[in-house]
């Protein structure tokens, strides 16, 4: 989730339908050469937060993550404006085995660092053990569990995981426990950014990768600066000189900076107190996106924690909500969850499987769990909007039926580590954009039992061993998929460990003198592909 609250939106191109086999097109990468003439310039951008770490193995808020796609390569990435994957750091497509369990990797000719060196096999083994190693806290192990080996390496992290073999200095291969169909998806992750073998100690302040730019400085609650790489492997790539990051501005100033023609590109969600002034503004009108998002926006409740660990409890605040006031709240920037999988991802229904708005009946399910009075609880959220109008209005639906809403609103970089936290926070409000377009990714981060750990994104903590495995059967048959994750969000909607609001719709507004303007589904931004024009 990196979560960036502006990427990850959806485009027309995606390659995995509902229940679709996944496709793959092996197309090249763009070298730029057509916009040669308005290449270099420092592109400004600006953030709210400061990262919470440069480690790739362990990012996840919005200004690591966009960082991520500038500094850093994977073996695979996506073209700029969908889901296509396309090889990136491997020389072509995996080699996946007549068992489905075993790929062949080859990496590309001519691969360096930052820093000039080569970029071989054993580094990209190294990088992916890491992510199975418990010191790193990566928060996505529970993705990499599907590699042979990777569980029982978290017990004795030596050398590399089993299942990961080096062949040569350009080849691989990964073996995996169970057929697994979205995995080479994982490979395309954030996380899965190659870093120099034994740097990971380094990583978390002086990042080094292969990506389109090289790490100059970070000053915290300053800046951030980036300089071309002239080692990268894309010859045209990147188009910019350079990019400078100001951190700690908010999203107003943000959007007042990029009006005036101070800053190219706004690293934090429109404002929604600014949305109709900029939507109708004709001075702006050539440069607005607007976006359907893989996003849901839900509630999380703490099955660990009281009195979220009665089901009965759970099930009550489920009934309070009324979708359609939370999407008055922001804009209509959304529709109201039918489920917890949004439209565009495999595993998404349409008939809605949520609990309707039903007052009278919260209440009863109240007293029946032994709260006829309701009782106060804490709601922790990001310090920004729309999540501070979105709280007003849950706290407000809420009181309706008995239960006192203390809202604790919080920078973005704290709130991932509160949430993250044992016996922290008993609801937050957060929401979950697509790391790749299937059901697995919601379904195993934020729910899955390998995913209830400390430095996790499972919030609720919620763990139900039949859901994992009904999550497993649909990865292992591509086929039945579909059938196979309406089940498991059954299953698991009965139980509420979330409660889902809503799916998101984006609405980006950019600098006029940026080219090439193309948001990612997946990255949102793509920076290394933008120009600015004289």
């Amino acid at each position: 989730m990196k979560i960036s609250i502006r990427s990850k939106l959806l485009r027309s191109s995606l390659v995995m339908g509902l229940g679709a086999a996944l496709v793959i097109v092996p197309v090249a990468i763009g070298d730029g050469s057509a916009n040669a003439a308005n290449s270099g310039g420092i592109l400004k951008i600006a953030f709210s937060s400061d990262p919470t770490t440069f480690d790739p193995q362990v990012c996840y808020d919005a200004t690591c993550w966009d960082n991520m796609e500038m500094l850093f390569n994977r073996l695979y990435d996506y073209t700029p404006s969908g889901t296509t994957l396309v090889p990136q750091a491997a020389a072509t497509l995996p080699t996946l085995s007549a068992d489905k369990l075993t790929y062949t990797i080859n990496i590309r000719a001519g691969m360096k660092f930052a820093d000039g060196k080569a970029v071989t096999a054993d580094d990209v083994a190294y990088t992916f053990s890491r992510i199975c190693d418990p010191a790193t806290k990566s928060p996505v192990v529970s993705f990499w569990n599907a590699v042979k080996g990777c569980q029982e390496y978290s017990k004795n992290p030596v050398g590399t995981v089993s299942g990961i073999t080096v062949k040569s200095p350009t080849q691989l291969t990964l073996t995996l426990t169970a057929p697994n169909s979205a995995f080479v998806y994982v490979m395309a992750m954030p996380h899965a950014s190659i870093i120099p073998s034994g740097t990971g100690a380094d990583q978390a302040k002086s990042p080094l990768g292969s990506g389109p730019f090289k790490f100059v400085s970070f000053t915290p609650g300053q800046s951030i600066v980036l300089t071309k790489n002239a080692n990268y492997w894309n010859p045209g790539h990147p188009l910019l000189d350079g990019v400078n990051e100001a951190l700690g501005v908010t999203p107003e100033v943000q959007l007042l900076q990029l009006q005036k023609g101070e800053l190219d590109l706004m690293g934090d969600k429109l404002p929604n107190s600014s949305f109709l002034s900029v939507i109708n503004d004709p001075k702006l009108k050539s440069q607005i996106s607007h976006r359907v998002g893989l996003s849901t926006y839900f509630l999380t409740l703490n099955v660990k924690m009281k009195p979220f660990d009665n089901p009965l409890v759970r099930q009550a605040v489920s009934y309070a909500i009324d979708r359609a006031g939370l999407l008055r709240a922001v804009n209509g920037q959304g529709d109201p969850a039918t489920g917890f999988i949004p439209p565009g991802v495999t595993g998404y229904v349409s008939k809605s499987m949520v609990n309707p708005l039903n007052v009278s009946r919260a209440k009863a399910l109240l007293a029946k769990a032994g709260y006829p009075k309701g009782f106060s609880t804490d709601l922790y959220s990001w310090n920004t909007q729309p999540w501070t109008n979105l709280d007003a209005v849950i706290q407000q639906q809420l009181a309706a039926i008995g239960i006192k809403i203390n809202v604790k609103a919080v920078q973005m970089s704290t709130f991932f580590t509160v949430a993250a936290t044992p016996n922290k926070t008993p609801m937050t409000l957060t929401f979950w954009i697509a790391d790749y377009p299937d059901g697995s990714d919601f379904f195993q981060a934020l729910l899955g039992c390998a995913s209830a750990i400390p430095g996790g994104q499972n919030y609720p903590f919620y763990c139900n061993k039949k859901f994992d495995d009904l999550v497993n059967q649909g990865l292992a048959n591509p086929t039945k998929v579909q059938s196979y994750y309406e089940s498991a969000a059954k299953l698991m909607q009965a139980d509420n460990p979330v409660i889902p609001l809503y799916f998101g719709k984006n609405t980006t507004v950019y600098g006029s003198n940026v080219g090439n303007f193309v948001e990612n589904p997946i990255w949102g931004y793509m920076i290394s592909n933008y120009s600015l024009k004289s």
